[in-house]
């Protein structure tokens, strides 16, 4: 059986580094073969205009289309948003192809108009979120059904560096409140810690999502603690009736790092990470200074906590195990 990975290579940054070792995972279970998703060059005033997502997005449907094929028993589409689907401006790609698998990492509620695009362009056979919250939504919006696969982490790209190995103290990548950042950075200057944090989205915007993500990785095995928040705590408003569960979950817990700050409040997280996987930092009550200080009393400890959940849970976090649930679901396997 042949399978077909559809991937984009113009997405650049470390946020695709995630989707890349996904559909990397997808050729080494499968034997799939990689193909590059076709693209369409306009005047830049154009394609700026009709990207996904913008006012003019419904107009893609007046482009005349070009012929386009691919030849598979199964094709894997892998999306990290539905902005970045390419085939809606083609036609003939899936008289090739039987099966057609879409796997989207966001399906927020606003990118609802591109999803139905997205959906238009063929008939799907699997079409899954990773969000809980968010498949009652899509089924009832787009009246067909959606499968829940998380998301997940390759293990073998996220490793726990041994104790001696962790010379980052304290980190907070993307998300983070704004009054514990300012609490810790006072704390580990008057302690002599160091706490690494993001300042910048990207320093070398071009280099490979792989690269990117294993510059990520290494730093989040030389980390102990680890500032994690959900969505809906940091940006209110971004999704209304849900709080998913990211990559971020499954990086810093593959890590052996120790989380703090706030667990999603999706359905299944204690599931996933077992009781106590985050210890939780109450921003809004009590002394952040006396919290962090009792944190660091007990950091071998919590270390050690957070390694046995590794080992213990880990096989639940793989990109394999949502590859063969999608396969078993299928009917493939």
């Amino acid at each position: 059986m042949k399978h077909l990975v559809l991937t984009n290579s113009a997405l650049r940054g470390m946020q695709y580094g995630m989707l890349r070792d996904f559909e990397d995972e997808i050729v080494r279970v499968t034997e799939a073969e990689q193909v590059i998703a076709p693209t369409r060059s306009f005047p830049k005033f154009i394609s700026n205009r009709l990207a996904h997502g913008t006012r003019y997005a419904r107009f893609r449907r007046w482009i005349p289309r070009e012929e386009h094929e691919l030849k598979a028993d199964v094709l894997w589409v892998v999306l990290m948003g539905p902005e970045s689907f390419t085939l809606d401006l083609y036609t003939g790609w899936d008289k090739g192809v039987g099966l057609k698998i879409l796997y989207l990492f966001d399906t927020l509620d606003a990118h609802l108009p591109c999803i139905r695009r997205v959906l238009r362009s063929t008939k799907w056979d699997f079409t899954s979120t990773a969000f809980y919250g968010a498949k009652p939504f899509l089924d009832e919006k787009t009246q067909r059904e959606w499968h829940l696969v998380r998301h997940g982490v390759k293990l073998d790209r996220f490793q726990p560096g041994s104790e001696r190995e962790r010379v980052i103290d304290f980190c907070a990548y993307g998300r983070r409140q704004e009054k514990v950042h300012k609490v810790i950075k006072e704390f580990c200057n008057r302690e002599g810690k160091y706490y690494d944090y993001t300042t910048a989205a990207s320093i070398q915007p071009n280099l490979d999502p792989r690269e990117h993500y294993s510059h990520y990785a290494w730093h989040l095995s030389r980390t102990i603690f680890n500032f994690c928040w959900p969505v809906e705590a940091t940006h209110p408003g971004l999704i209304d009736s849900h709080s998913p569960i990211t990559c971020r979950w499954f990086e810093a817990a593959a890590s052996g790092n120790v989380i703090l700050g706030q667990a999603p409040a999706e359905p299944g997280f204690e599931h996933l990470f077992g009781p106590d996987a985050v210890l939780k930092i109450d921003y809004q009550n009590g002394n952040l200074m006396n919290v962090f200080e009792k944190l660091w009393e007990k950091r071998h400890e919590h270390l050690q906590a957070a390694l046995e959940r590794r080992a213990a849970l880990s096989h639940k976090w793989t990109w394999e195990r949502r590859i063969n649930q999608i396969l078993q679901i299928l009917h493939l396997n």
